[in-house]
């Protein structure tokens, strides 16, 4: 047993523990795949470098269907039988989460809170709520 799994072994609640770390490993992962589209349509395409915030919402949409497929079958190890009632929610949740970072970010810079704070501090709170939202309601048993 390694350090890791003896550790996880010891926590109260393991299951959840491991789903979140792997969940924030999704979200890692699924922040370079936005990123990534985001800079190819923006910076490698003719059609897309004007439009800013259209890339955002394409890339912003590819990286949400890439975190839908990787917490479906990894994180929380669900069936495919069902996929298409999840997908709706599972957008909701993270269109939600997307609407309350930046509220916090707003808010917490409007109070003259440094933006690179106050960024990191929305994003830890709003990982934390997509990820109760998403155990508890996209992909409950």
């Amino acid at each position: 047993m390694s350090l890791w799994q003896a550790l996880l072994a010891k926590l109260p609640h393991r299951h959840t523990a491991a789903e979140f770390l792997k969940f924030s490993a999704v979200g890692v992962f699924n922040t370079f795949v936005d990123f990534g589209v985001y800079v190819a349509l923006t910076r490698l395409t003719v059609f897309w470098s004007g439009h800013l915030v259209l890339s955002a919402a394409a890339s912003f949409t590819v990286a949400a269907t890439s975190s839908f497929f990787l917490n479906t079958f990894w994180t929380f190890r669900c069936q495919t039988a069902g996929w298409h009632r999840r997908i709706g929610k599972f957008f909701a949740v993270a269109t939600g989460g997307l609407a309350l970072n930046a509220l916090i970010l707003f808010s917490f810079t409007r109070l003259g809170v440094y933006d690179l704070l106050a960024k990191f501090t929305a994003t830890g709170l709003v990982l934390v709520w997509n990820f109760f939202l998403q155990k508890k309601w996209t992909f409950r048993a």
